[in-house]
This record gives structure tokens, C-alpha cells and sequence, in this order.
């Protein structure tokens, strides 16, 4: 039988918050990021967890994330009474987590998403899945239960009033902590790089749990708003309502524009916004603090736009400001009176959640930025002691291999683990599947398979923007990619860190997610046509071929 949620008990009053616990970690020649035991009824998938934690994990960054995310999201369902106390573990059985590796790569339990989505009230299975995931698959059924109400009841209200304060909050002390903490690594020993790669994955487990309660809140607000702005004028007047919103990607995007028309200064960019990068969804990647070459690639294309372009960030960004205020008094108009207010609550609840979602990627990764630095450090300090041959060799151990009295054992492993790292760069998991899967050969974007004759039609999610035709250019690393004005982007996911690509293309296409991941979120605010969650579409299209992409009605034509 698939692994299901304890079914609680009593109702229980808001606990204090989680204090992070270690994960389950195995150690020596074990492969920490794989598992090849499941039951083979568990489903899976790759989709949206994938989005959050893009390629392949090192152990040490596994370590720093797998019982926090576990742990953080059972404390915020927990808070708002969907939860019991006793659920807030770490199991030991991955079929019982919400999330764990396979080949070293992000994967989600659909059962337990699917389980937790029946207990809670104003959503369902199928939505939880479609939502996140981009699609659902065929003959899952809805299985409600009603057994947390009075809990919830109790509980919620509370929790998801202060919830935007203490989001707010936050965030902010993780902006002023971020400073200070980098500030102090070059003068830490190895116990002062473990406590601060320990400090960096509680409040990391923090964020985690509030980006957690704001997503679910969020996805129940833009649900309804979705079926009820979707009688009145359909998929486009949707989008519109979702757009606009403002977010942390934005002020990237402004503070960009600026550098790039030299009115801010490189070091005021890196200290604001340093924490992104290439990669960034990994502890192991090398963000713009550390290298802004790949900011400088960029910057060329928002010179060549000049500051009277309508393309301009803060221009784009004011026009959807503009025309989300348009489409609240269309809804609005066609309403009757009596259901004016509760609407214009709804649109207004939409804005500020999808605000906080990106604002909650941006904390995780400024908790990833401090961690990495410390990381590092103690990689220098490691080698100056002979454990280990290069710094690098860190982010091959676990957290609780370092924290060892003597991590020399445990280095013996590290060869094994990198090579099985550089093999798992040329692997990818199936979008879905039961039990163990079978790791698919990467095929380079654009060119795999048989070429799909002009007017094939994918389908996926459209997340707005209406509808444009281009030459496709299929990116597999933002870093190497070359676009013109005008073309559209076509990838498996995106991350803040191809933020400066949006600015360029006059369109996007991804393989995964749905209508509040990152790259639906980003072009609405961009008001550039988008279709998500295609999940073949960077293995269909061929670069530089001519697409149609309707945003409205999500899907991509091939044209030629």
C-alpha cells in the first residue's frame, strides 16, 4: 500500500518553532545521494522539486537540504493543523518522505503530496498535482478526508494572518545576517566553519518552513481566483490578474539595467544580489559574488536597449502594474456587487502571496550563499591539514562526516562520489515513475530524437503573456547562451539566475512546471508570452526553428 501521512489525532495548539535536527546520513563508501530500495507502487516525480534544486546534488549540499525541506514542510503544515506534533520527523523510510535523490537528483513523492493535499481544506489532489507539478496523471482519484477541520479551524487563521510580517521579517534579517557572516569567514577555524554551515541550514529550514505556508496559501488564493476570473474572460484575463505582483526577481532585474547603464556600482549589485548565480540551486555551485562573469555576458544586450526601450525592466514592470489594475476592474465590472469586495480581496491576497513566494526563493538561496563561503573555507582548511587533496573535495562529504571527530576516513570516498557526480551530469530522472527509476542519457537541448514535422502542436500551461511567433533557441546552460531581441527561450526549467535572459526574449517555453513556478511567475511580470510544464518541448524543438507560442491557451506550434 502507498506510504500515507499518520491521520492525526486531537487538535494540538501552534508549537514553537523546529529546531533543525540532522538528517539520516549514511557515511564512508555509501552513496549518500542515491537510493536503489522503494516500494515499487510509490510514484514520483521530477517535476517542480527539480525546478527548486536544479541538478545534481553533491552530498555535503543533500545533507544541508534534505531534512530541513522534510522537516520545515511538516512544521508548516503542523502550524496551520493539518499536522500533529508527532508528524514532524524525519522518516526513515523513503517512502515516507516527502522528498529525497535518486542519482543524485531532486525527487518528489507524489502519494505524499497527493495524501497531504486530502486532508487539507480548500484544495484537492488533483490541484496540489496539477499545480505543481504541470500535470496530473490519469486515474488518480480525490480522497478528501475531513478528520483536521476543527484543528485547522483553530489554528490557520491565526498563522496566515501574521504570515506576510513574519515573511517580511525574515527575509530581512537573512539580508543584514548575509553581510555580517561573509564579512567574518575568512578569519573562522574548522569549528567556526562547521557553526556557521549550521547556523546557514536552521534559518534555511526556517525560510523553507514560512516559503512553504506562503506557497500553500498562495496556490489556494490563486486556485479561486483562477475559476472565477476564468468564467468571467478566461485563461488571458487570468494571467493578467497574476501579473504585475512585483517581487524580489524584479528589483534583480532594475538593479541590472543599472549597472548595466553604469548608475550603480558592481560591488552595490553583488552585496543586493550577489547571492544568485549559475546553478544556484546547488550548495557547490559558484555564485555572482564569487564570479560576476556571467553578470557581464548579459549586460551587452540591456546597453543595446537604451533607456527609452519599452523593454526596460521598470517600464515592463509599471505596463503590468498597469494592466492587472485594468483586468481587477474588468472582473470587477462583470461581476454583481454584492461579489465586488470578496473579488478584489482575492486579487489583491494573490499578488502579495506570489510576491512572497519569489521573496522566499531569494532567502533560501542567501542561506545557500553563506553556506557555500563556509564550505569553502573549511575545504582551504582541510587541505592545509592533509585530509583532503583540494578544497573542492568538501562538498563530496556529508554535514555529519565533517562534523566528525576525524573526517579522514571518510575521505577515502570521495573519488567514488565525485566520478558518480561527473557520470549523473550526463543523466536526467523520467518526468514520472514508480519506485526506483532508471536514469535517462542527457540528450543536448535542441537535438534530440527525431525531428517533429511543422504543425506539431505540444501542450502544457498557459501562464500568459498572449501569443508571439520567433526562432527558438533552445538553452541547456544560460551561461553559453546567445540570443537576439525577439527570439523565445525554450529550456527544461529556470532559476533567478536566468533572470537577465528574460529581458532579452520575447517568449518562454520549459519541460516542467506550472502555473506559479518560477519562469510562469517571472514572464508575467515581464508580460512576455509563456507556456510551461510542456515536459518534452527542449527535446522536440530544435534550435532555431520557428515556433508560435500562445501563452493564453498554452500551447507551442512548430512551424518549420
Amino acid at each position: 500500500m502507498t506510504a500515507q501521512p499518520i491521520e492525526p489525532a486531537d487538535p494540538v495548539e501552534p508549537a514553537d518553532p523546529v529546531e533543525p535536527t540532522d538528517p539520516v546520513e549514511p557515511s564512508g563508501p555509501v552513496d549518500p545521494v542515491d537510493h536503489r530500495e522503494c516500494a515499487p507502487e510509490v510514484a514520483w516525480t521530477s517535476g517542480n522539486v527539480a525546478e527548486a534544486f536544479p541538478g545534481v546534488c553533491t552530498p555535503l549540499g543533500f545533507s544541508f537540504m534534505h531534512g530541513p525541506v522534510e522537516l520545515a514542510l511538516r512544521a508548516a503544515f503542523r502550524d496551520i493543523g493539518v499536522f500533529t506534533d508527532a508528524q514532524v520527523y524525519l522518516p526513515d523510510r523513503v517512502e515516507e518522505q516527502f522528498w529525497t535523490a535518486f542519482a543524485g537528483r531532486a525527487a518528489a513523492n507524489m502519494d505524499q503530496f497527493r495524501a497531504l493535499a486530502d486532508l487539507t481544506p480548500g484544495t484537492s489532489a488533483t490541484a496540489v498535482e496539477r499545480q505543481l507539478f504541470g500535470y496530473v496523471r490519469p486515474g488518480t482519484v480525490d480522497r478528501n478526508s475531513y478528520r483536521r477541520y476543527p484543528a485547522i479551524a483553530v489554528k490557520a487563521p491565526r498563522v496566515v494572518a501574521r504570515l506576510g510580517a513574519r515573511h517580511d521579517a525574515h527575509f530581512a534579517e537573512l539580508r543584514r545576517w548575509r553581510g555580517v557572516a561573509l564579512a567574518g569567514v575568512p578569519a573562522l577555524d574548522r569549528d567556526g566553519c562547521l557553526r556557521l554551515i549550521g547556523d546557514a541550514q536552521a534559518r534555511f529550514q526556517e525560510m523553507m518552513r514560512l516559503h512553504f505556508l506562503a506557497s500553500f496559501v498562495g496556490n489556494g488564493v490563486v486556485e479561486k481566483l483562477t475559476e472565477l476570473a476564468g468564467r468571467v474572460g478566461g485563461p488571458r484575463l487570468t494571467a493578467r490578474l497574476l501579473s504585475g505582483v512585483g517581487s524580489d526577481e524584479n528589483e534583480v532585474a532594475a538593479d541590472l539595467w543599472e549597472l548595466a547603464h553604469g548608475r550603480l556600482e558592481l560591488a552595490a549589485f553583488l552585496s543586493r544580489h550577489g547571492y544568485h548565480g549559475p546553478h544556484e540551486g546547488q550548495l557547490d555551485s559558484v555564485s555572482w559574488r564569487e564570479n560576476p562573469e556571467p553578470l557581464h555576458a548579459r549586460l551587452a544586450d540591456y546597453r543595446a536597449m537604451g533607456d527609452a526601450s519599452s523593454r526596460a525592466p521598470r517600464r515592463r514592470s509599471a505596463r503590468q502594474r498597469t494592466d492587472r489594475a485594468d483586468a481587477a476592474t474588468e472582473l470587477a465590472a462583470a461581476l454583481p456587487a454584492y461579489r465586488r469586495p470578496s473579488a478584489r480581496l482575492l486579487v489583491r491576497l494573490a499578488g502579495r502571496f506570489l510576491a512572497l513566494r519569489e521573496q522566499g526563493k531569494a532567502g533560501y538561496l542567501i542561506t545557500f550563499d553563506v553556506a557555500r563561503a563556509a564550505a569553502r573555507r573549511l575545504g582551504a582548511l582541510l587541505v592545509e591539514a592533509g585530509v583532503l587533496g583540494e578544497a573542492g573535495d568538501v562538498f563530496f562529504l556529508t554535514a555529519a562526516e565533517l562534523r566528525g571527530v576525524d573526517p579522514t576516513h571518510s575521505a577515502a570516498a570521495v573519488p567514488a562520489r565525485r566520478a558518480a557526480y561527473l557520470e549523473r551530469q550526463g543523466q536526467r530522472l523520467p518526468d514520472g515513475w514508480c519506485g526506483v527509476p532508471e536514469p535517462i542519457p542527457v540528450v543536448s537541448p535542441g537535438t534530440g530524437g527525431p525531428a517533429a514535422p511543422p504543425g506539431t502542436v505540444l501542450d502544457g500551461v498557459g501562464a500568459g503573456g498572449g501569443v508571439v511567433e520567433g526562432r527558438a533557441r533552445v538553452i541547456g546552460d544560460p551561461e553559453k547562451a546567445e540570443l537576439d531581441e525577439g527570439d523565445l527561450m525554450v529550456c527544461e526549467a529556470t532559476d533567478p539566475s536566468w533572470l537577465s535572459l528574460f529581458v532579452v526574449v520575447a517568449g518562454v517555453v520549459t519541460d516542467l512546471g506550472g502555473m506559479l513556478s518560477h519562469g510562469a511567475i517571472v514572464a508575467r511580470e515581464l508580460g512576455i508570452p509563456c507556456v510551461v510544464g510542456t515536459r518534452t518541448g527542449s527535446r522536440t524543438i530544435r534550435d532555431g526553428q520557428r515556433i508560435r507560442v500562445d501563452g493564453a491557451h498554452g500551447t507551442v506550434e512548430l512551424l518549420d
